[in-house]
């Protein structure tokens, strides 16, 4: 299984351009659009394979947030997973944020269910559960989850 993001830039497309000083940005502006952007294109990449596109990437997103990948001296595709299965770090939260219910999850906009699911694996809730549309998560593909006891006497 491999995956392919494309990135775009806007390039000059005249000479004049080249001169003109680049607009200053300031502060970056939360928006839903990106987080959609990539959300929905998982969806069907994940549908491709024969998932159900977006309760595997709501399981996925949860069982993240139950079982973290982020810790001190993440690599970058560590990075990468964290940053695309933490919803909440790409979206303005306000009120909602894990204070909805999972009773009626699929009637959320859109955004805020992706929300939803991260909040439901930080309160350990039961992600394959709350997801059983998705029997089978695409996590268990690329990652394993290991179970340490410490043995005391």
């Amino acid at each position: 299984m491999s995956l392919y993001y494309q990135a775009v830039f806007n390039l000059p497309t005249e000479a004049s351009q080249w001169s003109q000083a680049p607009d200053i940005l300031g502060k970056r502006e939360i928006s839903n659009t990106p987080l959609l952007d990539m959300y929905l294109p998982l969806e069907e990449f994940l549908e491709e394979y024969g998932f159900d596109g977006r309760a595997c990437l709501l399981r996925s997103i949860c069982e993240a947030a139950h079982a973290p990948f982020q810790h001190e001296n993440m690599d970058l595709l560590e990075e990468m997973a964290h940053a695309v299965l933490t919803p909440s770090e790409g979206v303005q939260l306000g009120e909602a944020h894990c204070s909805d219910s999972s009773y009626g999850l699929e009637y959320l906009p859109l955004e805020r269910q992706y929300v939803a699911a991260e909040c439901l694996g930080k309160s350990d809730g039961n992600c394959g559960t709350a997801y059983s549309n998705c029997p089978k998560s695409p996590l268990d593909m690329i990652s394993q989850t290991l179970n340490l006891q410490l043995l005391t006497e």
